[in-house]
């Protein structure tokens, strides 16, 4: 249990699905009349990827003129740094505006809360300050979705109020381990919570890493050359969500090829959110790096759609998420013991995306999947003395079995199919009927799952079982 107890062995109680779950106007991708075989390419293109892409295109252009623009006035000409976090906070408020409407004054009324609680924690509260705050802005924005805002308008704007949160609960620990000393002003916090480049599609990023973006600002080709290979990134995705995957596999086809598709579906379309994400962060200012390289990693679809492990699946489908539960939430709850940590770490990142069965129910099956799959890899690890561990061994670990052997190399590809299957499963319920508008029922994920005999459930448990024989 001494690897497990490092939380880089053990990221099951990171969050899986939605870890941005805006409300982007996209376009619906297929109609009904149109979906399936049959279609051509051109009519492919027509019907389908010359709107959706043309749709995209307007509303990233948008975010990204914002971004250029705040990065144009606060990182080219000299101006006060009130002036820079002003700018920062009313360039947000205008993109979260054009996104959501009228819903994204709950952004800001929220924000506003939560500023007021960190206010009066931060003086009467000075050891407490990280777990009050954090516990407050979850109660509140439960009681937002259950009872202050529409079901509707909650979901579009849960995930642009989902890094809100994440960004004051990380602020909140930094003030109580001192790693902040002082409360930011009101203008430096609406800077920071309402930042152009990272308040509608994410990602998270710490404080430090906010106010860095008006240190010593870099242009260069790096720069400009990495927001277009995250953008031709997100596109790219876009079309295989919308477009591609529809087309390649109809819905009469096997019920596994069609949870299949729906899966990748669902993954690609987070993908192109990631690498949204991505290009709106670096387009604001943010990565920068000591050699003056750029990158903001978020999401890397390659370790998960070719999974050595489930492990390696939630450390890089939201790396910002993973780095701030690690950080603020399962370090926090550490002296506590492991299980502590591990449970409150996964309730943590449930809550964070709102009371949901269809989430708490593929949150729950992830974390039970990847504790079993650590436990058994890593007792075949230590009775074979070989690489199967659920991450990568480094270069000089004491396994006598590499994972260049041809047994080895195998036995990690069967994990790898494994990962693969259960991620067909647990990702199948996250389509696009209407009910999404208004979040998935109960009733949805169970019919879900009942349509494929649960069989990922019965995997796993057989998995367990293994697991207490060896």
């Amino acid at each position: 249990m001494e690897d497990f107890s490092d939380y880089e062995n053990e990221n099951f109680e990171e969050d899986y699905y939605g870890s941005y779950e805006q409300g982007y106007p996209h376009s619906d991708g297929w109609s009904d009349e149109e979906e399936g075989a049959g279609v051509s390419l051109s009519e492919l293109y027509s019907l389908c990827l010359l709107p959706s892409v043309s749709e995209g295109i307007v509303h990233v252009a948008y975010l990204l003129l914002w971004c250029f623009i705040f990065r144009i006035t606060t990182q080219t000409v000299k101006l006060p740094v009130v002036a820079c976090h002003a700018i920062s906070a009313a360039s947000g408020l205008l993109v979260l505006n054009f996104f959501f409407g009228s819903t994204a004054h709950y952004v800001l009324v929220l924000g506003i809360i939560f500023y007021l609680i960190l206010f009066f924690t931060s003086f009467s509260l000075n050891k407490w300050v990280g777990v009050v705050t954090s516990v407050s802005c979850i109660v509140i924005s439960i009681l937002c979705e259950f009872l202050l805002v529409k079901k509707t308008e909650w979901h579009k704007i849960r995930g642009a109020h989902m890094i809100v949160v994440m960004k004051v609960i990380s602020l909140a620990f930094d003030m109580e381990m001192g790693t902040q000393r002082t409360l930011p002003s009101p203008v430096e916090f609406a800077g920071y919570i309402f930042s152009v480049g990272t308040c509608i599609f994410g990602p998270w990023v710490p404080f430090r890493d906010y106010l860095a973006v008006y240190k010593k600002p870099v242009f260069n080709l790096q720069w400009l050359w990495r927001i277009l290979l995250s953008l031709a990134m997100a596109f790219l995705f876009l079309t295989v969500s919308m477009c591609w995957i529809s087309w390649l596999i109809p819905d009469d086809a096997w019920r596994w090829w069609t949870a299949y598709r729906d899966a990748v579906s669902f993954r690609s379309s987070h993908y192109f959110v990631s690498f949204v994400s991505e290009a709106s962060a670096l387009m604001a200012g943010y990565g920068l790096q000591e050699d003056l390289t750029w990158s903001v990693p978020v999401s890397r679809p390659h370790h998960i759609e070719i999974p050595r492990s489930l492990v390696q699946v939630v450390v890089y489908w939201s790396m910002p998420m993973h780095t701030f539960l690690k950080q603020y939430v399962f370090r926090t709850t550490r002296p506590f013991g492991s299980f502590v940590a591990i449970i409150c770490t996964y309730a943590v990142s449930s809550l964070l995306h709102g009371i949901n069965f269809q989430l708490a129910a593929v949150l729950l099956s992830l974390g039970v999947y990847t504790y079993v799959e650590f436990m058994l890899r890593q007792k075949l690890a230590s009775v074979f003395n070989a690489c199967i561990l659920s991450k990568p061994c480094r270069a000089n670990c004491p396994h006598t079995h590499k994972e260049t052997k041809l047994i080895v190399l195998l036995a990690n590809i069967g994990f790898g199919i494994l990962a693969f299957f259960h991620l067909i499963y647990l990702g199948v319920m996250f389509d696009s009927t209407e009910i999404q508008e208004e979040g998935y029922s109960y009733k949805h994920t169970l019919a879900k799952w009942a349509h494929l005999s649960y069989a990922s459930h019965w995997v796993a448990g057989f998995t367990f079982l293994f697991h207490l024989l060896i």
